[in-house]
């Protein structure tokens, strides 16, 4: 007895099909592929009115793209969530839309980069400061415990903050320069004078968030740490440690931050991951 083989599907649902499984992970394409296929197969040859096979298709074939969206979506956001990277590229794209607004504020490159020569003279006098202070009244910097550092991670923490810390700069100096700039026409004097305080102002808030940040970041890989877990009694607190630890999610290290500061305990200490081989 022969058996039937399963007549394949029409030619728009194998297009879909290949056409979303590229956004799908190449490592789960193929499951993804199966799962699908036998999916519109049933679809097909399950008897139903005409019109609610049309409802159904359009309704499966929204479904087949979207799950194919959010598989792409979820394997980057395994990738590259809390990577320095998308840090970097977040602040870059915050910078390129203040200035896209400040270029249609100023109708014209030309007028555009007049105007932005004297703010960022202005600007680039009050940053020192800013930083100074900024720095000066940062947490103190964590104890490392267990250091095993790569040869270049101390080189790349220093160059993530530095690029981090221009980005803002820059960040916030075209912020400032849009919110005073319906001011400059009527009163230029006063909207300088506002510029330069509010760019003082963000500064110092923007400032102190990226020192925040990379004080949360694993010294090894720059990730941000994940998963606070609570250690300690507080009615213990002279007698046991206390405070919130955090962990790496590759494995290098944890983040002991102690909920009271105390002489044997003051700051935060970074506590690197001693594998059994070494």
């Amino acid at each position: 007895m022969s058996h039937r083989l399963p007549t394949p599907l029409p030619r728009f649902d194998r297009s879909l099909l290949r056409a979303a499984g590229l956004l799908v992970p190449f490592s789960e394409r193929q499951d993804w592929c199966d799962s699908w296929q036998a999916e519109l197969w049933h679809m097909h040859h399950h008897r139903r009115s005409r019109f609610a096979s049309l409802r159904l298709s359009a309704d499966v074939s929204y479904g087949l793209v979207l799950d194919a969206l959010w598989l792409r979506a979820e394997s980057w956001r395994r990738t590259f969530g809390g990577t320095p990277i998308l840090c970097i590229a977040s602040l870059f794209t915050l910078c390129s839309a203040v200035l896209l607004l400040a270029f249609l504020l100023n109708t014209g490159s030309h007028q555009l980069t007049g105007h932005f020569r004297a703010i960022i003279g202005r600007s680039l006098g009050a940053a020192p400061l800013v930083i100074f202070v900024a720095y000066a009244t940062a947490s103190p910097s964590h104890e490392a415990q267990n250091s095993r550092s790569r040869p270049f991670a101390w080189l790349n923490r220093k160059l993530f903050l530095v690029v981090k810390t221009l980005l803002v700069l820059l960040f916030t100096c075209l912020l400032s320069t849009d919110i005073t700039h319906p001011l400059h026409k009527l009163f230029p004097l006063t909207a300088d004078l506002i510029q330069v305080l509010a760019f003082v102002f963000f500064s110092l808030l923007a400032l102190r968030w990226s020192f925040f940040d990379q004080e949360q970041r694993c010294k090894q890989c720059l990730r941000l740490l994940t998963t606070p877990a609570r250690v300690g009694r507080p009615s213990r607190n002279l007698l046991e440690w206390n405070g919130t630890e955090q962990v790496c999610k590759q494995g290098h290290g944890t983040l002991s931050v102690p909920e009271i500061e105390t002489s044997w305990h003051q700051y935060s200490q970074w506590i690197e991951q001693v594998s059994e081989a070494s």
